[in-house]
């Protein structure tokens, strides 16, 4: 090769060189990779932002989209997805807890108590297995259905011991233990509470002078008595698909074909109330604000002292309002599953709002002011929480998606098109847009105006200092900002660039 075209070859390699971008600048390559940076505010994304990292103050996500989706916080609080919605983590650094979940197989969850004993709790295929221990001994647990074992605070009852369910159980719940033999069919209640049962044919339980429950030819025939320690005694009787009767003091309850045909009464506060389930059903008065219509699925309205709703030809079309804590008031209205509207407000002028139409918009905001408008947002609350269905897909369909947090350490808005064809953030009073190849720009805080066109190849800059600036191949090839301001009218290594 002749020594002219050697040289020729080794001036162009350096010459190529030079103009490529720092490793650390800022590139738009999209979908295929592109890096974006703002003071307090950094993205870089793989495909289209299925593979992406997000540093936002002191807040970091990072995401394998759908498989995995992680961030986390300030506070060193952890939130992860994996496995799109199957599997879930949470970390509470304040409590301390930590809950993973693993749809269908099952979740383990540790914590530390009030009085400082840490707590562990597992279960798996919806409690067919499952087990727990304390730092004090006070609460472990292990048990495999069917076979044996012990569970503690499980379907509503303190303790459950079992060998070869349904062969032998034992039951504890606020002081009164039952042991069961074949259950339900054979048992025997002591504690608090005394009792026996032979299933169908006759049960009873009894707590002398509280209250006594009987049942015949299980479970279609019952007779209770509570309150017997009360003035008010309260007794009644049900016979399964024929009716029953209950009262107690000046309050009386009846039903036909029950539970299809109910009604009932208490002339003291006003309160009365009929139903033929499920279509027909009208409550009224009762001293505590609560009233019940419902013509189902024609007409529902429900009122308590701290909501009120009403559906109409149920469950598509819905207004709801609610008192929120601090004093705050929502107002909410559906029509499912294409339209959904809510406004909160509290007493310190704090608002909230969320509108969806489905699948095509949505508009979010929070009470700190955060708020992200989306085009394409198939995310539908009914089904998913929308914002899980977003962070995890949302990088396939979302045409446009627009995004500030004005509460953040450095507040940051940014606005990005399908696939990260278009980027833009603001932040710290600069601003940088960018689409991939053909055009960049940033506005400094100063005025200054940074201009990139066809890969960085060609960059001039406006303003006191204007002229071209270096080549920064693939461009646009601005200096981060993610730890703050760069200086003015750089070169991507940091040096100044004269014309």
């Amino acid at each position: 090769m002749p020594r002219g075209s050697s040289v020729g070859t080794v001036v162009a390699c350096l010459a190529l060189a030079a103009a490529c971008a720092a490793p650390d600048a800022e590139v738009q390559l999209a979908p295929l990779y592109a890096r974006h940076t703002a003071p307090g505010f950094a993205r870089t994304e793989v495909l289209g932002g299925a593979v992406r990292h997000e540093v936002h103050g002191d807040d970091s996500i990072w995401a394998l989209s759908p498989l995995w989706w992680y961030r986390r916080g300030a506070d060193a609080a952890l939130e992860a997805d994996f496995l799109f919605a199957l599997g879930r983590l949470r970390h509470d650094p304040d409590r301390p807890m930590t809950r993973v979940r693993l749809f269908p197989l099952g979740w383990w969850r540790g914590e530390t108590r009030v009085d400082g004993v840490r707590d562990t709790d597992w279960q798996l295929l919806f409690g067919l297995a499952g087990g727990g221990a304390a730092e004090d001994g006070g609460e472990d647990s292990f048990w495999v259905f069917p076979f044996g074992g012990v569970a503690r605070d499980f379907l509503t009852y303190d303790e459950i011991r079992f060998a070869l369910f349904p062969l032998w159980m034992r039951t504890e719940k606020d002081g009164v233990v039952t042991d069961h033999v074949l259950w339900p069919l054979l048992g025997r209640t002591r504690g608090r509470a005394r009792g026996w049962r032979f299933y169908p044919f006759y049960g009873v339980q009894e707590r002398p002078g509280v209250y006594r429950r009987r049942s015949f030819l299980w479970p279609f025939v019952h007779v209770v008595e509570e309150d017997l320690d009360t003035g008010q005694p309260l007794r009644g009787w049900l016979v399964l698909l024929v009716g029953g009767h209950r009262e107690q003091g000046d309050s009386e309850a009846n039903s036909l074909l029950f539970p299809i045909v109910g009604w009932s009464r208490k002339p003291s506060t006003g309160y009365r109330a009929w139903q033929v389930y499920p279509f027909l059903k009208f409550v009224r008065g009762g001293g505590e604000g609560t009233e019940t219509t419902r013509v189902w699925p024609l007409w529902i309205h429900y009122v308590a002292p701290d909501t009120e709703f009403e559906s109409v030809l149920w469950p598509l079309f819905w207004w709801r309002r609610d008192r929120l804590e601090d004093g705050g008031q929502r107002r909410a209205a559906w029509a499912l599953p294409f339209v959904q509207l809510s406004r909160s407000r509290w007493p310190d002028g704090g608002r909230a709002h969320a509108d969806r139409l489905w699948p095509l918009a949505s508009d979010v905001s929070e009470r700190d002011g955060s708020r992200v408008r989306r085009l394409l947002d198939p995310g539908l609350a009914p089904v998913l929480h929308p914002e899980v269905v977003s962070r995890n897909f949302g990088w396939i369909w979302e045409f446009w998606s627009d995004r500030e947090r004005p509460a953040a350490p450095t507040p940051w808005r940014e606005r990005r098109g399908w696939l990260g064809l278009y980027h833009e953030v603001e932040a710290g009073g600069h601003r940088r847009w960018s689409v991939p190849g053909l055009v960049g720009r940033w506005h400094e805080p100063d005025g200054t105006t940074h201009t990139s066109l066809l890969f960085g190849l060609l960059r001039w800059r406006t303003g006191e200092d204007g002229g071209l600036e270096s080549p920064a191949f693939p461009g646009p090839g601005w200096p981060s900002l993610t730890h703050g301001a760069a200086p003015s009218a750089t070169a991507p290594d940091g040096g100044e660039v004269r014309p």
